[in-house]
């Protein structure tokens, strides 16, 4: 419906309603419509993005409604087009995302469970001491958890894994932190067993904010590249219509000091907005708005084909264009007619990203039509039971239109400098539903032409989000491409199961051994018995020509929740695949990790070396024990170092100080120490997973004692303290003393009958010892301001005292031997 100001108390209403236009007026009240009377504008403005693609123009719904455009809220891009656009993009639109704020009014009130305030945020990792809960994983080490939380948005997304090729110990790893509003980067060199970071990467001073997609990599000179999406928000005006869109640009940074600092970025490509304005008799202009929008970026470096010496750096990225007339209905404008094409386009630079070409377009231009849909039953497209044959462009008309968008584009280089770029094509039936397919392309003159398209798969598209979760995992059918050292060519993808409607995701591999001329039939990869899903695939191969696949997997979860990571091996070209075997050593619940449990990322990150494969994923583990908590975990195949504690000194009394240092834990987060089973103080680790804590150690029994320390990950490390002096040895003195009593008791004189100059009885000055000893353990039991050093002090004399009395009284007491002149006598 559209709206029209009639005067301060009434508004005239258009509906769009079956092809018709009708209108009503209505009382009405609303500060935004008295401001726009207030300027004396006749019109409210159309909200642009509701013409543009109008929510009601979806299948089941009657009416499409035009409201208003209100001042700071974003007229491009709204759904169903968001929906369409890389994850973080998408966030963005809808007005979802937990940082980032553009054009989108007035800030969203943040999930009551989020936020450093909260009381689940107050318990922070806690309940991990409780329970240690890592379990191992057979073939992959322990996981690390790299970044570092800096805000009260502890959410990470969309890590990106490059592998120096001088140095296979040399680590780069991006990803969405959305602490910050730029993008970061981690390295390390010791293999990922130790990070350093976070190191920013700004997006360029024009603009105003990031929409991530992050992907780095490297050239062969070891020097680093950062490509990502950056925002801006652009204005238009065409007569009485005012506007804002978002508008994107790929931008790529270089960084040649370990990644330490990144340059200013240089925007490879860019989108933007043009209008055309047509002359009118009756002053009512009329024309076209043209919005362009870059999304979803994909970045590769290899050798130049003409110059195998030298390195080209390729950008691969999906393009929107909405166009949209102006149109007027009695005195009110509107923009009605949407038009979206989307198409994928390469940019290419051969002198380290300084420079780039001008854009190709690789994919065809596919059409969407905003207004109008299909009548039920109407098909476009393949059949559902022709998955094998090529999609045909029947089943459309001019007065439906087709519905199909090109999205999610992959790019590689083979080692003969040959790119090769594969991206998902919707077909005609729709997006998030009906069939899709797999195309590519190759070049084989840097980028400047690609030969014909050829079909790699076709599949049952994946909803935009499966039916056991909230989060969106359409991409999870986007291409992942890898080449061999020989021609091959490996696609993988996941897609809901064409025989069992249970199953919402398997993992495919296909793989042409032609350069892409010819592919195999799909391989299913994962080889659980189960109808749960997997999803977000990728692949690497190493210098070896072994093929290495990840995935998200759901098997182990009865209720189909949690994902661990999975991993699979080919030595034989992808044709099969090993046993599957997990990589995690916790699961992930997506409901726990992001806010509403509504976007873990588009994707994953894996590299193969010469020696290890590395992985980074989303995971949640932390958000089990307080507030939704999302980092990027990394894993590999060596073993890491383990977690380890020393206490200092090892061994002594109880009741006194020690200092306990841990090494190998969590970087920056707290940890829990335990003395015989209770927690007795915290303390948070270092940047390297360092910490040291002086701690109370309380008296015991005697002897060794275990103290342990659990990071809120669950890493656990213990050692031991060994007391000299406990409880149970103030029991054996007061056993000890009681015995003496008794004996020196047995042995003292006759009361009244002192000898002459005779000392107090010892059994007295026993029986006063005694006395003190058990005033001191009552007084220790029940922990009143006693020193423990007093008490090792005095029970530690008295012993000593005891035996030596005990030992006079029994010599004093003694009958005389007789001596040898008394007998003459």
């Amino acid at each position: 419906m559209l709206y029209q100001n009639l005067s301060p108390g009434e508004r005239r209403i258009y509906h769009w309603r079956g092809g018709v236009l009708s209108q009503s007026a209505q009382r009405w009240e609303g500060e935004t419509m008295r401001r726009a009377g207030l300027v004396g504008v006749a019109v409210v403005l159309v909200a642009l993005m509701s013409a543009l693609f109008p929510t009601s123009a979806l299948a089941g719904e009657g009416d499409m409604e035009l409201g208003g455009i209100f001042p700071g809220r974003l007229a491009f891009p709204q759904e169903p087009v968001s929906r369409m656009l890389s994850g973080r993009a998408w966030l963005v639109a809808s007005g979802l995302d937990p940082a980032v704020r553009l054009g989108q009014g007035d800030l969203r009130e943040a999930p009551p469970s989020s936020g450093e305030g909260s009381s689940l945020a107050q318990l922070g990792g806690g309940g991990a001491a409780l329970v240690p809960y890592r379990d191992p994983s057979a073939k992959f080490s322990r996981n690390i958890l790299v970044p570092e939380d800096f805000s009260q948005f502890p959410y990470q997304t969309e890590p990106s894994l490059a592998m120096d090729p001088k140095d296979p110990d040399h680590l780069l790893l991006s990803f969405i932190d959305y602490g910050f509003s730029s993008m970061v980067s981690y390295s390390s060199i010791d293999g990922g067993a130790t990070w350093s970071g976070p190191h920013i990467a700004k997006y360029p001073r024009q603009d105003l904010g990031i929409a991530g997609d992050p992907i780095v990599g490297f050239d062969r000179q070891g020097k680093a590249y950062y490509a990502f999406i950056s925002l801006n928000v652009e204005e238009f005006s065409i007569g009485p219509l005012l506007g804002q869109a978002l508008v994107s640009s790929i931008a790529v940074s270089q960084s040649s000091d370990a990644e330490i600092t990144w340059r200013d970025p240089v925007k490879a490509s860019w989108s933007t907005l043009t209008s055309r304005v047509l002359p009118s008799p009756d002053d009512r202009p009329r024309g076209t708005i043209t919005i362009g929008f870059l999304d979803k970026p994909w970045m590769t470096i290899g050798p130049d084909p003409k110059d195998p010496g030298k390195d080209v750096m390729y950008v691969t990225y999906t393009k929107f264009i909405e166009t949209l007339e102006i149109l007027w209905v009695d005195e009110l404008p509107f923009l009605g007619y949407p038009r979206l094409e989307t198409v994928i386009e390469l940019v290419s630079s051969k002198d380290g990203g300084v420079t780039w070409t001008k854009a190709v377009e690789v994919s065809p231009r596919a059409r969407y039509t905003i207004l109008f849909n299909r009548e039920e039953g109407e098909e476009s497209g393949p059949r559902a039971d022709s998955l094998d044959e090529p999609k045909t462009q029947e089943g459309s008309t001019p007065l439906t239109g087709p519905r199909q968008v090109v999205q999610g584009s992959d790019v590689v280089v083979a080692p003969d400098g040959k790119v090769f770029v594969a991206w998902m094509d919707t077909t005609e039936d729709d997006t998030f539903e009906g069939l899709a397919e797999i195309y590519i392309r190759r070049s084989d003159d840097a980028g400047a032409t690609f030969s014909r398209a050829r079909r790699v798969s076709g599949f049952l598209e994946p909803p935009f989000q499966p039916r056991n979760g909230a989060f969106r995992y359409w991409a999870t059918a986007f291409p992942k491409l890898a080449t061999g050292q020989k021609g091959e060519v490996y696609v993988l993808y996941s897609a809901p199961s064409k025989g069992n409607p249970d199953d919402d995701g398997d993992v495919f591999a296909v793989v042409s051994t032609d350069q892409g001329e010819t592919w195999s039939g799909r391989i299913r990869v994962n080889d659980d018995e189960t109808s749960r899903l997997q999803f977000f695939p990728e692949i690497a191969v190493d210098p070896k020509g072994v093929l290495h696949a990840i995935w998200a997997d759901m098997r182990d979860d009865r209720p189909e929740v949690r994902y661990h990571i999975y991993y699979a091996s080919s030595e034989d070209g992808g044709r099969t695949w090993s046993r599957n075997a997990r990589v995690t050593d916790f699961p992930t619940n997506p409901n726990r990790a992001f806010p509403r449990g509504q976007f873990i990322g588009d994707y994953f990150a894996l590299v193969a070396g010469p020696e290890d494969v590395y992985i980074a994923w989303a995971d949640g583990r932390l958000g089990e024990f307080g507030a939704a908590n999302q980092k990027i975990a990394f894993a590999r195949k060596r073993l890491m170092p383990t977690p380890q504690v020393f206490i200092s000194p090892p061994s002594g009394p109880g009741g006194k100080d020690v200092v306990i240092q841990g090494f190998n834990f969590e970087a920056e987060q707290q940890v829990f120490i335990e003395v015989a089973g209770v927690i007795v103080s915290t303390a948070r680790t270092q940047n390297e997973g360092r910490f040291s804590a002086q701690i109370f150690v309380p008296i015991s029994g005697q002897g060794a004692h275990r103290v342990r320390v659990i990071d809120a990950s669950g890493n656990v490390a213990a050692s031991s303290f060994f007391m000299d002096f406990g409880f149970d040895t103030i029991q054996k003195a007061t056993t000890r003393l009681d015995e003496l009593s008794k004996r020196l008791e047995a042995t003292a004189p006759v009361a009244g009958s002192p000898s002459p100059g005779s000392e107090p009885p010892l059994s007295a000055e026993v029986q006063q010892l005694r006395t003190t000893v058990d005033e001191l353990t009552r007084a220790l039991e029940s922990r009143r301001g006693i020193s423990p050093w007093l008490l090792v002090a005095v029970v530690g004399a008295a012993i000593p005292l005891l035996i030596m009395a005990g030992l006079l009284v029994v010599l004093a007491r003694r009958p005389r031997p007789a001596r040898a002149s008394d007998a003459d006598r």
